[in-house]
């Protein structure tokens, strides 16, 4: 009882941290931009107008924090890192008042779109760069065309790099959005302004491409360090079964803990063979029984754990799905790790009646299978037919393996 009222206190204490942070990032959008526009000689109206338009703006960067939480829809650990959208947005808002400085093609607001949306997702990414845009826009006096030229720039970022995950390809997405903005920054330059075709007039956006990718390097080698690396970092430990966990699990139950580690060790197997993430899906497999340390193995005493000991965000999700009766089975980590701890269980237990007993594996396999597919159990999963029959062969192909279950 004491574990749990401290995790809900911290629980408690982490909702209030994110509150202020909510606050600040609205107070200072309105105070900055208000105070920026008195000091570009704004009339009373004007700086009135911007500060309205501005509370207004991240009135939605909040609503779209708040869904993003319930639908949980956060990129890699965001949900649980708003600070460092914080810090991001901050920078970016005090560079938004500097940039009507430079000349009009020359906002690096690539850069600005891009790391918004990696420190949260695209829906958050894109409200707040189009708020701290507008705030440019309306203190530079520009056009509508110089809005949509940088918006049009921004959007084409965050939809190529939405696809950004632990491999780190970074290249592509870097070079065609790097592309798009020159190519709507030279649209601006002589369409929109000269009019005249002219290769001076490619400096500005040249330039202007230049600082971003700069920007973007600086802005993906922190991406890297403090999340891709980071969780790596995590899965190492935690996928290790000498982890502090599991050893405490083995003191617990020496079944359960090799019952753990043969889950662990097919659903790395498999997750790999269908490309899926497997750090993750190895972790499942580690820990989907770990709340017996607690009494039962309830979602309630594994999410304690989970929460204690400051577990990935996608392992939480994958086994609160599979654990929580109330969830519907929905991603393809969860059915691997179902047919993967329900294959070692089986076969577990009838070696426990007869550890000399001789096994036609692909037919218990076939009826674990079959059995599945008849409860519906998994009518919502992602995973395709035709990577539930791969599954299937892998399992059947770990013959050799399931003699150590005996």
């Amino acid at each position: 009882m004491e574990k749990n009222s401290d995790i809900s206190q911290e629980s408690k204490s982490k909702k209030y941290v994110n509150t202020f942070l909510k606050a600040i990032m609205f107070l200072l959008t309105i105070l900055v931009s208000t105070v920026a526009a008195y000091f570009y000689h704004k009339t009373v109206v004007q700086t009135a107008g911007v500060g309205i338009l501005a509370a207004a703006g991240f009135g939605s960067v909040l609503f779209a924090i708040e869904q993003s939480k319930e639908d949980d829809s956060f990129l890699f650990d965001n949900k649980e890192h708003l600070g460092r959208f914080t810090a991001v947005y901050l920078f970016s808002l005090l560079s938004s008042i500097l940039f009507p400085m430079l000349p009009i093609g020359g906002w690096p607001y690539l850069a600005v779109f891009i790391g918004l949306m990696l420190f949260s997702n695209q829906v958050i990414g894109l409200s707040a760069g189009t708020v701290l845009l507008m705030v440019t826009v309306l203190i530079q006096e520009s056009s509508a065309e110089t809005f949509f030229v940088y918006f049009i720039g921004g959007l084409v970022g965050i939809t190529v790099f939405a696809y950004l995950d632990e491999t780190f390809k970074v290249w592509i997405p870097l070079l065609v959005s790097l592309l798009v903005q020159m190519v709507c920054l030279s649209v601006q330059e002589v369409l929109l302004v000269n009019e005249v075709l002219s290769i001076q007039l490619f400096m500005i956006p040249a330039v202007n491409c230049m600082v971003c990718l700069i920007l973007l390097l600086i802005l993906l080698k922190f991406f890297s360090f403090a999340i891709i690396y980071g969780s790596r970092d995590i899965y190492m430990d935690i996928n290790d079964p000498e982890c502090k966990l599991l050893v405490e699990l083995k003191a617990f139950s020496k079944e359960e803990y090799y019952h753990a580690i043969h889950t662990a060790y097919l659903c790395d197997r498999i997750a790999k063979r269908l490309m899926l993430d497997d750090a993750v899906v190895k972790a499942c497999g580690y820990y989907h029984r770990i709340g017996m340390l607690k009494g039962e193995n309830s979602w309630d005493n594994v999410n304690h754990i989970l929460q204690e000991y400051h577990f990935p965000v996608e392992v939480q999700n994958v086994l609160k799905e599979y654990i929580d009766k109330s969830e519907k089975i929905i991603s393809r980590e969860t059915v691997v790790l179902l047919f993967c701890d329900t294959v070692i269980s089986s076969i577990s237990y009838l070696f426990s009646k007869d550890s000399k007993i001789e096994m036609d594996y692909q037919k218990i396999i076939g009826a674990i299978f079959k059995k599945k597919l008849e409860s519906g159990i998994i009518d919502y999963s992602r995973l395709s037919f035709g990577e539930l029959q791969e599954m299937k062969q892998i399992l059947v192909e770990e013959k050799l393996y399931y003699d150590f279950l005996r």
